[in-house]
């Protein structure tokens, strides 16, 4: 489902945000005074900023996570303009761990888009801060040229919010900047979710600001394209910033000189807004594409070092396809219509997106993506399924699935931890196998199981971690 099906209703929600009062001198923009104030959030802006900062390498991938992150909006009400989270729903269908990852998306997107709208910050720049030490979630510059620095927590309960916010304020600091913020999050679902934006600025950074800019903005690039799922613009950037770093070797140096060319002569080409872009097309399912692409000036060295973010994002639908173009130059099409495109692609060679995936972009998923995910293999596998709470002697399974006449329960399983026991799932597939007119019970899960276990029921199948590796790559 495209986002914008999801959203009809709306683009827009509030958030209720409480600034630091020595914030306010750092402000750049209309409001300098007020320390309580209700922001609007664009929500295709919000996903687009969650997968910016929660990308977790530079390293290229083909899964368009785009439209994993999308499922967020499905858990969002519907009926306010207030944003407020199912919660009940997500922790009953999906588990703590789940309500936790989701009030970290959300923590870190709203990080990032309150920032816009206080600091005039300059899109393109913002990028991941990486490291294994504790340290903050991101940074960017601002358009006066100061680096912000933003350590993002989110919860589901003020309680929690109120424990992660030492370390948030620890955390800020490790890193060096203009401006640093803690900021906290808290979504609510019978009331306005709010975030807090915390503490002054301490100590600059001595890097050259011009220099900073062009290495964040290459870092920024090869992240979200990384999280659009193009690995050809997510390696070439990854390269230009080692260009940038003066790190590049020969070998590097010419594969990049190889992908320009190929960006710029091979890659379907669209015109928008008086500009050209270059990129791809992905099917999402048997009538609805999507097309990722970047402005062409960023292509070339000399391009990316003069381009300058744009003064305002656009959103317009023509022809029943909807265009939507970032500040940093960053083209998505959400198409209903493909045959608009018919003279530069053809649709029965656009690949769903679905097919291009590793091991490593499960663990990135969201149970809701992982769930869709597998439904969409099913399917590929001649299943007929069905999907959503689905209700059997009082449980409920993730998807049932019938083939030859055969009814089979898929059970869905993912962890943060790469390894666990045989007890956490022991339990969980000889419950189901107690089902009357099951053929099969199916456990799927992202982690692999410590240790030797054995089962010893012919109608339970358990595909672990190292079993779905080679199913999925």
């Amino acid at each position: 489902m495209l986002i914008r099906e999801i959203i009809t209703r709306f683009r827009n929600l509030n958030i209720s945000v409480t600034i630091d009062p020595q914030l306010l001198p750092n402000l750049d923009c209309e409001d300098k005074e007020s320390t309580q104030r209700i922001i609007s959030i664009n929500l295709y802006k919000l996903i687009y900023a969650i997968g910016t900062i929660q990308t977790r390498r530079f390293a290229p991938s083909n899964r368009m996570k785009f439209l994993d992150k999308s499922d967020l909006i499905e858990k969002i009400y519907s009926n306010t303009r207030e944003f407020r989270v199912k919660i009940d729903a997500i922790r009953q269908n999906g588990g703590v761990e789940v309500l936790t990852t989701i009030s970290e998306d959300f923590g870190v997107g709203f990080s990032v888009v309150i920032a816009e709208k206080l600091f005039n910050i300059k899109f393109s720049t913002i990028q991941r801060i990486y490291g294994n030490q504790k340290r903050p979630d991101w940074k960017c510059q601002t358009k006066n040229n100061q680096t912000l620095v933003v350590e993002s927590k989110g919860a589901s309960r003020q309680t929690t919010s109120n424990s992660q916010k030492p370390n948030a304020l620890i955390q800020k600091v490790q890193e060096t900047g203009d401006i640093k913020v803690a900021s906290l999050t808290v979504i609510n679902e019978n009331t306005i979710s709010t975030n807090k934006f915390l503490d002054p600025p301490i100590n600059s950074d001595d890097m050259d600001r011009e220099m900073e800019n062009k290495i964040l903005r290459a870092g920024h690039y090869s992240s979200v394209f990384s999280f659009l799922g193009h690995s050809v613009l997510s390696k070439y950037y990854s390269q230009m910033r080692k260009r940038l770093l003066k790190s590049i070797t020969s070998n590097e140096q010419n594969e990049k000189n190889n992908t320009y060319i190929r960006l710029r002569d091979i890659y379907p080409n669209i015109e928008f807004n008086n500009k050209k872009f270059t990129g791809s097309f992905y099917k999402i399912n048997e009538n609805t594409y999507l097309f990722v692409g970047v402005d062409k000036k960023l292509l070339s060295y000399q391009g990316f070092i003069e381009f300058e973010d744009y003064e305002n994002e656009i959103e317009e639908t023509r022809n029943e396809n909807h265009y939507l173009l970032f500040k940093d130059g960053v083209l998505i099409i959400e198409i209903k219509n493909i045959d608009e495109f018919s003279d530069i692609i053809l649709p029965n060679e656009i690949k769903n997106y679905q097919e291009n995936i590793t091991i490593s972009d499960v663990d990135a998923m969201t149970g809701f993506s992982f769930e869709k995910y597998v439904n969409f293999l099913l399917i590929q596998n001649g299943f007929e399924t069905q999907r959503e709470v689905v209700m059997l002697e009082n449980f409920r399974a993730d998807i049932i699935g019938f083939k030859d006449d055969k009814k089979y329960i898929f059970e869905l399983r993912l962890f943060r931890r790469k390894k666990i026991s045989w007890n956490e799932v022991n339990q969980l597939l000889y419950r189901y196998a107690q089902i009357e007119g099951i053929y099969k019970t199916v456990l799927i899960t992202n982690a692999e199981i410590q240790g030797e276990y054995e089962i010893d029921d012919e109608k339970i199948v358990l595909i672990e971690r190292n079993k779905l590796r080679p199913m999925v790559v």
